[in-house]
């Protein structure tokens, strides 16, 4: 396996990009996003990954494509400890499979006949055409054929003596709905169960589009609360309805016993202007509470020796197992590369009977500005949150809910300036004009313009 840096600027965290059968750097440089270094892995005869590729870095993420996949799956054991986001695009755990990957003919008549002018057509196919073909050869990668076939050799000998693995690293799979290379129904089926994003795209993907999409540029999501700070809670109706939920979530009498006793350690991850805080203390007032936050200040009321300024999906994983007693966020977390490996970090740091509650987002949360700007956040909706508590050993399911919270506007420049003075547009740095936006925002049959907030409530209980 070979590797290169193809964006280094010395940032706290990695993204490694996994790469496709017969590629090197070349298609992949340009590529970047803020907060990350990007590191792309390639040339599967081998799976040597190194852990040390990783030193240095508190946050991994990995996007993983074509025969990357199988890679990034069967390598992903050397850097769990540090991984967060992990995305997987046009490709499957099992590569040759004829149901759950490359059908096994295809395979081997490409292997067979693999030379120049085949590996042309493949790559034209890949592409999804010869215009995207014309497009892609100016960056395409330059390695002989006969080192190609050696990989593509290794890698259906690997599958064939039954080195791959069905465990679910990925958080969101990517499906190309145009692929000419991986079958779309042998790409569903294998990832069957999961969260599945379709996209209509050729088997080459817009990498830079993904990137963009899909993890998070923590940076800007500091600046942007931290620029709200002083119009959140005015604006940020939504947000403190959720807050009293949860909060009343916590009168529960187990839960409520925790934050009553003065000594137990209770964490609140993304505190932000305190709307939680409040009323949590409102409930428990003896509660002795710690304090996150990406923002570098604590909200009004807390004391700084309280309060720490950090990444909490990263910090989470350095806090001993089975020392707090309760974890608390609302409307925070869904910010986080991966809100599923936050949640299995966080149970290991609960005590037994420990408590985890945090609002987050479904699916198509605020789905009126992404259909009107492009953008929106990948999440879970509640099927999948579903799917993945039933999969934790030792956790107890308290409750998984939620309901949808409409917040009905004058106006669309008024829309916009909810989502500017709450801080909730960290999406992009180069994000539309907000009057372009809003230009686009269609009225309700009222002549409201509606945002559209999906909470989702997740009370979870590590068993004794």
């Amino acid at each position: 396996m070979k590797h290169t840096f193809i964006s280094k600027k010395g940032e706290p965290r990695l993204i490694i990009i996994f790469a496709g059968w017969g590629m090197d750097a070349t298609p992949f440089q340009g590529l970047e996003r803020p907060g990350y270094d990007l590191l792309a892995v390639w040339d599967y005869r081998t799976l040597d990954f190194r852990e040390e590729w990783t030193y240095g870095y508190e946050e991994v993420a990995v996007l993983a494509w074509s025969m990357g996949v199988h890679a990034a799956q069967m390598c992903h054991r050397v850097i769990a400890g540090k991984t967060t986001g992990r995305i997987a695009v046009a490709g499957t755990p099992c590569p040759v499979h004829d149901t759950e990957g490359i059908p096994q003919a295809i395979f081997d008549a490409t292997l067979a006949g693999l030379d120049e002018s085949n590996l042309a057509r493949f790559m034209r196919r890949m592409c999804g055409g010869a215009g995207a073909y014309k497009e892609f050869s100016g960056r395409k990668p330059c390695r002989p054929v006969e080192e190609l076939r050696h990989e593509l050799r290794a890698i259906g000998e690997r599958v064939r003596g039954g080195e791959w693995s069905r465990e679910p690293v990925f958080d969101h799979y990517i499906a190309t709905t145009r692929d000419a290379i991986f079958p779309l129904a042998n790409q569903l089926k294998a990832f069957e169960g999961c969260d599945i994003i379709d996209a209509d795209s050729p088997h080459l993907p817009d990498f830079q589009a993904i990137l963009d999409s899909f993890f998070i540029d923590k940076g800007l999501v500091a600046s942007r609360f931290e620029g709200a700070r002083h119009s959140y809670d005015d604006y940020a109706e939504a947000q403190v309805l959720i807050a009293d939920y949860l909060a009343n979530q916590l009168r529960d009498k187990d839960t409520a016993a925790i934050l009553a006793n003065p000594q137990a350690e209770v964490l609140e991850i993304g505190c932000g202007t305190g709307l939680l805080s409040r009323r949590i203390l409102a409930v428990a007032p003896a509660a002795r509470l710690v304090y996150w936050d990406i923002a570098s200040l604590p909200p009004s009321g807390i004391a700084d020796e309280s309060y720490r300024c950090c990444d909490a999906e990263t910090a989470i994983g350095h806090v001993a197992e089975n020392s707090l007693d309760m974890i608390v966020s609302a409307s925070a977390v869904q910010w986080f590369n991966s809100q599923f490996r936050f949640v299995q970090r966080a149970m290991k740091a609960l005590k037994p009977g420990g408590i985890l509650a945090v609002s987050t987002f479904s699916r198509d949360n605020m789905h009126e500005t992404a259909g009107a700007s492009g953008r929106m956040l990948h999440l879970p909706d509640i099927n999948a949150w579903e799917t993945f508590v039933s999969t934790l050993p030792d956790v107890e399911k308290i409750h998984i809910g939620g309901f949808p919270i409409v917040c009905r506007f004058h106006n669309a420049m008024d829309a916009m300036r909810h989502i500017s003075r709450t801080g909730v547009n960290a999406l992009s740095r180069t994000a539309a004009n907000a009057r372009s936006v809003a230009s686009r925002l269609a009225p309700d049959a009222h002549g409201r313009y509606c945002l559209t907030y999906k909470p989702l409530f997740i009370l979870l209980r590590k068993k004794p």
